[in-house]
């Protein structure tokens, strides 16, 4: 059986402007710009992850949200860390249609029968 590697926190090394993405995340992104909904949500069970989104934009009075209007850049960002425990960043990207956005992801709590 071939399992797939775990997924965990790593630390967040972001780029000047504020990019950063998870190694693991990357490898399946391989530098490709579209993946398919049904083949990320497939890659997310694989590996037995949950997901949840989050925009710049939901705080679109802070002092990120001036400096990315002014400048571009979303280095001071600091994502909102979603309600409930295990959550790691995946990546923090700037989204064609939302701006600065930020993937979190978190182990899925498996029952007995998802098995």
């Amino acid at each position: 059986m071939n399992t797939p590697a775990s997924v965990g926190p790593v630390p967040v090394v972001r780029t000047r402007d504020g990019y950063w993405c998870h190694p693991v995340l990357s490898r399946f992104y391989a530098d490709r710009d579209y993946i398919r909904a049904d083949e990320y949500q497939a890659w997310l069970a694989e590996h037995r992850l949950e997901d949840c989104l989050v925009y710049l934009d939901e705080d679109e009075d802070s002092a990120a949200a001036r400096d990315y209007a002014a400048n571009g850049g979303f280095s001071g960002w600091e994502p909102p860390l979603p309600d409930g425990e295990g959550w790691f960043i995946g990546a923090i990207f700037d989204g064609e249609d939302y701006g600065p956005s930020c993937i979190w992801l978190r182990r899925r709590e498996v029952s007995c029968g998802d098995r």
